[in-house]
């Protein structure tokens, strides 16, 4: 809505159920499963959705029986039974199993939902060239526009040589008990590196806070390969360098410019090969922060997203 409102145009959030008839533009930004109600009126009015959700590719390998299952859309009509056993403590073989088939089965339930809504939209935006490229396998034409960055979501632009950064490593990403090889990883971290702050399940104005005092950002993805861009958006504003697994396709961030690229077992190591050199991590902050500003601005994307060529 701040986008919108630099862009000279007026926005409201829309429910389902609302009058939509005085719409220009009908915009679902994010999770695609949460605004599939309000689409499937019929408004008069141009309709865009601008999503970010990991998507299952088309050569994957079947897997085994459980991955098949997880992939099956049955999998909708069970995930509310199933819930109370989502989390229970399994041995090693099994858990991993099991973090294996909830990744496929969000993916896949991801696709799912953004077919349905290819079909009765004017126009399908995701956050990342893999993103499209996944759907062009299938089909589906998409653009790829990265969340902007706005001072309204991720904060003011903060300098990178603010003087309280008291945090030397933060692990940023909230990981469940089912993912649970990432998550042995960052503990084994935790217990290795005592300057280490682990956020996980913090949000808002708490986040933004804690990222403004920290120097160095270790990104643990959900699904290895998966584009980041919007903890890259809210670490590098609050003038923090993150540390990240390799991303399939970064674009418009690159590797060694505006952030810091290593395998899942080498992060916390090129962490503090970075924290050890200043000039370096300011160096990289900077130069996301001028990526931001500019290309990556929220009126930038907002006006790609829609169309407007601005």
């Amino acid at each position: 809505m701040a986008g919108a409102a630099d862009l000279g145009r007026d926005a409201r959030i829309v429910h389902p159920g609302d009058d939509q008839s005085h719409l220009g533009i009908l915009l679902g930004i994010g999770y695609q499963g949460s605004f599939l109600p309000v689409f499937a009126a019929s408004p008069d009015c141009a309709r865009v959705i601008w999503v970010g959700e990991a998507l299952l590719l088309r050569d994957e390998p079947p897997g085994g029986p459980l991955t098949r299952i997880a992939r099956s859309s049955a999998m909708d009509y069970l995930k509310y039974p199933l819930r109370p056993f989502k989390d229970a403590p399994l041995p090693g073989l099994l858990a991993r199993a099991r973090a294996s088939a909830t990744m496929e089965r969000e993916r896949a339930r991801n696709l799912r939902e953004l077919g349905k809504l290819a079909r009765i939209v004017d126009r399908v935006v995701v956050t990342s060239r893999d993103r499209r490229a996944a759907l062009l396998d299938y089909g589906l034409n998409a653009e790829a526009v990265p969340f902007g960055y706005s001072a309204a979501v991720a904060g003011p632009i903060t300098p990178p040589d603010l003087g309280r950064r008291d945090l030397n490593f933060v692990s940023l990403g909230r990981l469940q008990s089912r993912i649970a090889r990432r998550r042995s990883i960052v503990e084994l971290w935790r217990a290795e590196e005592p300057s280490l702050t682990v956020l996980d399940g913090v949000w808002g104005e708490e986040r933004g806070d804690l990222l403004r005092r920290s120097k160095v950002v270790l990104n643990v993805a959900r699904t290895p390969g998966d584009f980041v861009g919007n903890r890259l958006v809210l670490a590098i504003a609050a003038g923090a360098v993150v540390v990240s697994e390799p991303m399939t396709d970064p674009f418009p961030f690159v590797a060694g410019v505006h952030f810091v690229e290593a395998p899942l077992e080498g992060l916390l190591d090129a962490a503090r090969e970075l924290h050890a050199d200043e000039p370096r991590r300011q160096s990289i902050a900077n130069a996301g922060q001028a990526l931001l500003t500019g290309e990556l601005s929220m009126v930038r994307c907002l006006s790609r997203t829609l169309g407007l060529g601005v």
